[in-house]
């Protein structure tokens, strides 16, 4: 139970970053590098990835996930289709901050993937 609600707190979080990265790259500006650009498309893909590992993971096992985490689904894709619209059009600080906030949320599902593999090995 107490590793649930663990698993809640960082969906909840995740959450949050997604919210931040995604209102990040909806501002107005110019001059993102390449490099930026191909960084935090990478980044969001492997996100979405990541995410459907523990989906898979969680519905292979028959466990039973909370409304918050399968809520997380709509919200990657959105957030990934917010910044693949608005990429060319950021600034490179604020693709700079996407990265860190897409370098966050995988720290997070990778301690959540973490969490159900412990869950699982119980």
């Amino acid at each position: 139970m107490l590793r649930l609600q663990v698993l809640k707190k960082k969906t909840i979080a995740i959450v949050t970053i997604l919210c931040f990265s995604a209102a990040l790259l909806i501002g107005c500006g110019d001059g993102i590098t390449e490099e930026t650009m191909a960084t935090v498309n990478a980044k969001t893909d492997q996100t979405l990835q990541l995410y459907a590992e523990i989906e898979k993971m969680v519905i292979d096992n028959g466990l039973v996930a909370d409304q918050t985490f399968l809520d997380m689904k709509m919200q990657l894709t959105e957030m990934s289709g917010k910044i693949k619209a608005e990429i060319e059009t950021t600034t490179e600080e604020d693709g700079q901050q996407t990265i860190k906030e897409l370098d966050r949320i995988l720290a997070n599902l990778q301690d959540v993937k973490a969490n159900v593999e412990s869950v699982l090995a119980n």
